[in-house]
């Protein structure tokens, strides 16, 4: 890799803070330790030291979107201002090319007393742009920002999103070489998300270099090329999205779960309620089984993204399998494929379930829906029963990386009306997860079909015991 490809090459990097436990001990920090030296003695230490970064390095090529992971203090944000020199590093080197724009606090970067109109002014001359660059680009800010008359009023009276849309806007229309995002994104609505998106997929196409940082992983996996996973200051991986993404989630699983309950949950698993069929009690075991070992994963990586629902039957485990029950993570568009869901009934219940996944393409745009084509019978659970619920398809899709987001919707009413439709006011939202799972297509389908596209699946679900 040549000096020119590279856009951020960061050596060795080391960011450590002094912290005092009273506040005369900085100014005894400022001054015995020279004292003590000069006297021949050993300098005593009037502060504790806590390392924000540790020897981090990487580089990334010029045109590279690469996503920053990592728990809250793991050192992301430090790293983000490491790189745009609002922090200077205790230790290591960093090397950019090109003009960096950087959303990191909300509103920094801009005066609250100025209006939205002086402040854009005020931005483009820090990154250097002269006043006619500035007036030529005037109008495709404002007219991105979308804030109305706001643009002429002090930014202190500007509600959240607005400082957003109006910070994202001032920053991209710029024309950047390097683009640093930190969380900016989350406080903005839908629309406006999704707009964002596109006009930072048109700048990588121009050849910016986007760092990203995100709690949402599938985020991260639908927008990055690359990933770096941060922990505690120190660099653990480097590498592809999905590897880097996958190592993350397994050590958040590893820290939140307790090996008793691994074991209590295997053993409550077992303990399955089996078809009278012996092929079907075979297969059903094997479809339980992977569930049972990818519960963990599962619930340290779906805590990370959006959750919500009534939680009255939770997802405790989705995993993608071939029929014969193995675990997989890539798939032709012609080979048949099993989602199982792992639930469990937190509440007593009586009704009927309706599982859906739907899947997304690398930019968050659906591209398909997979849902079960009709209801079992009415469900009759307690508190703590679980259920495994399976859904066959295939996935008839361009190849590349697809996410999945997955729900549950029960019906406590469970009842028909006399054409012997499923009466569906009382339905709710049990649990809906923005991140289930990746799955990789490996063939490309030489006439993809339109989409959205839906796919009818019959559901299965089988009791695996409970109190």
């Amino acid at each position: 890799m040549s000096g020119d490809d590279i856009a951020i090459k960061v050596s060795d990097l080391s960011k450590c803070y002094h912290i005092y436990d009273k506040p005369h001990d900085r100014l005894k920090q400022s001054i015995y330790p020279r004292l003590q030296r000069l006297a021949g003695k050993q300098p005593k230490q009037y502060c504790r030291e806590f390392w924000a970064l540790k020897d981090v390095s990487f580089e990334i090529k010029k045109g590279e979107t690469v996503g920053i992971v990592g728990r809250n203090g793991s050192g992301k944000s430090t790293l983000l201002q490491l790189i745009c020199g609002t922090l200077h590093a205790t230790s290591g080197t960093i090397e950019t090319q090109g003009r960096i724009a950087a959303l990191l606090e909300l509103g920094s970067g801009f005066n609250p007393e100025f209006t939205g109109r002086e402040n854009v002014y005020m931005n483009g001359a820090i990154l250097g742009l002269s006043q006619v660059e500035i007036e030529s680009r005037y109008s495709q800010i404002v007219e991105f920002a979308d804030i109305g008359e706001f643009i002429d009023r002090p930014v202190k009276i500007y509600s959240s999103g607005m400082l957003m849309r109006l910070a994202f806007a001032t920053q991209t229309v710029l024309d950047p070489k390097i683009l640093i995002v930190d969380e900016a994104l989350a406080v903005g609505d839908m629309s406006f998300q999704v707009k964002c998106f596109a006009r930072m997929n048109q700048l990588r196409e121009k050849g910016t270099t986007i760092l990203f940082v995100s709690h949402s992983l599938s985020t991260v996996l639908s927008f990055c090329d690359r990933a770096v996973y941060l922990q505690r200051g120190e660099q653990i991986a480097t590498g592809p999205v999905a590897d880097v993404v996958k190592q993350y989630q397994q050590d958040c699983m590893a820290e939140k779960m307790a090996p008793r309950d691994s074991a209590a949950f295997a053993e409550s698993t077992l303990t399955a309620l089996m078809p009278e069929s012996d092929s079907s009690a075979v297969e059903t075991e094997q479809l339980a089984s992977a569930a049972r070992d990818y519960h963990h994963t599962f619930l340290a990586c779906s805590e990370k993204g959006s959750r919500e629902g009534s939680r009255t039957v939770t997802i405790e485990s989705f995993v993608i399998v071939r029929p014969d029950g193995i675990p997989i993570e890539s798939v032709s568009p012609t080979e048949e494929v099993a989602g199982c869901f792992l639930l469990k009934y937190n509440a007593r219940f009586e009704g009927a379930i309706h599982l859906a996944i739907q899947v997304l393409d690398k930019c968050g745009s659906p591209v398909m829906v997979i849902r079960d084509s009709h209801f079992e019978s009415a469900v009759s659970a307690v508190p703590g029963k679980l259920s495994l619920g399976v859904m066959r398809f295939t996935l008839p899709l361009q190849a590349g990386i697809y996410y999945c987001k997955i729900g549950v919707v029960v019906y406590p009413m469970f009842e028909k009306y006399k054409d012997g439709r499923h009466n569906m006011e009382q339905a709710e939202i049990s649990d809906l997860i923005e991140y289930g799972a990746t799955i990789r297509v490996l063939d490309y389908v030489r006439h993809p079909i339109p989409v959205p596209v839906l796919n009818e699946s019959k559901l299965s679900l089988t009791s695996l015991g409970g109190p």
